[in-house]
This record gives structure tokens, sequence and C-alpha cells, in this order.
């Protein structure tokens, strides 16, 4: 298994969160983008305050249209740079 970075683990939350029409719970979209707990609160403040995210009734997160629109662009994103041919950041320089 790769390891995901900070925009997998975006969007695994915001797919998690937009699941249902009434929103996911913050422990469902914890368990639903293989969080823990500490993890999930600390990208999830982040993805608030950008936008991506937002509570809605019932203390629950829902994906907004820029979450969806992020979506659909790293998904398009992701066709062009396959995982195994993704640049390690560590190399760059050395070129």
């Amino acid at each position: 298994m790769r390891t995901r970075d900070k925009y997998d683990i975006f969007s695994d939350i915001l797919k998690a969160a937009g699941r249902r029409n009434m929103g996911s719970t913050i422990a469902e979209v914890t368990k639903k983008a293989s969080l823990n707990p500490e993890q999930a609160k600390e990208v999830i403040i982040d993805m608030l305050e950008i936008g991506l995210l937002e509570f809605h009734k019932e203390k629950t997160l829902k994906t907004t249209t820029k979450g969806w629109q992020f979506i659909r662009i790293y998904e398009n994103l992701s066709e062009f740079i396959p995982v195994s041919s993704k640049i390690d950041h560590m190399s760059v320089g050395a070129i």
C-alpha cells in the first residue's frame, strides 16, 4: 500500500463527507478516510478554513461546492500522473 499525501487525504475526507445528502458525522468521515481522530481533527480544521468542508445541521460535515470541484480536478490530474511516476520531491534538487 502506498503512502497517501495531503491531497489524497483531502480527497478521501471530501468523498466520505459527501456520501450522504444530510452530511456525515466526524466519526464516520474519520473511519471512511482511514485516519485516527487526532489526524482527522487537524486536517478537517484546515479543510473547513479553506472552504472545502462545512458544518451542517446536527454536527455533520458536508462537502462544499468548492470541495466537489477539488475532487474533480484532483481525480483528473491523477489520471495524468500515475502513482508509479510521481516525482520524489527529495530527488528534484539533484537534477
